[in-house]
């Protein structure tokens, strides 16, 4: 007896992966945009733009996601269980649809690695800016004090033991 997954087209995942992996692509493209743009240290607006050009892709690709797994799960149960990878290899055109999910499984992490370089690019400028304006306020990095947190704070704004 088949289970009601394999009601679902070859056509209708097809055209959700190849979705998925077109909005990835276009993520992708935004993340090296965005390496770019945090190493020139140039155009803020820009920058903003694409902040927002990616929350759009996000919520898209969140969207196909749901809908793929919509597609796949047995009535009543837990989308999130669902196992994607065993589903295309029990379906009949497996040797078509397992190699896009592969693509997009390898091209989700490469857009996950890439949105962690520029993270930590945005922390070393956060750093660096931190650093220009306790020049610019003639505090010295003795006067530095750090949290529980590991973030720094001038000695000026820390309180005395005696006052905490």
């Amino acid at each position: 007896m088949k289970s009601s997954r394999s009601n679902v087209s070859r056509a209708e995942i097809q055209h959700l992966l190849q979705a998925e992996y077109d909005a990835m692509g276009s993520l992708r493209h935004l993340l090296d945009r965005e390496t770019t743009l945090l190493t020139s240290g140039r155009n803020m607006e820009e920058l903003s733009q694409l902040v927002s050009q990616k929350d759009q892709l996000i919520e898209e690709l969140k969207s196909l996601t749901s809908e793929r797994e919509r597609l796949i799960s047995p009535p009543g149960t837990d989308s999130a269980s669902a196992d994607f990878e065993s589903f295309l290899k029990e379906s009949e055109n497996s040797h078509t649809l397992l190699p896009l999910w592969q693509q997009l499984l390898s091209l989700t992490a490469t857009c996950h690695e890439v949105n962690q370089m520029n993270g930590a690019i945005i922390k070393l400028n956060d750093q660096h800016i931190r650093q220009a304006i306790r020049l610019l306020r003639s505090e010295s990095p003795a006067d530095l004090n750090y949290d529980a947190k590991g973030g720094t704070t001038s000695a000026r704004q820390s309180r005395l033991l005696g006052q905490a």
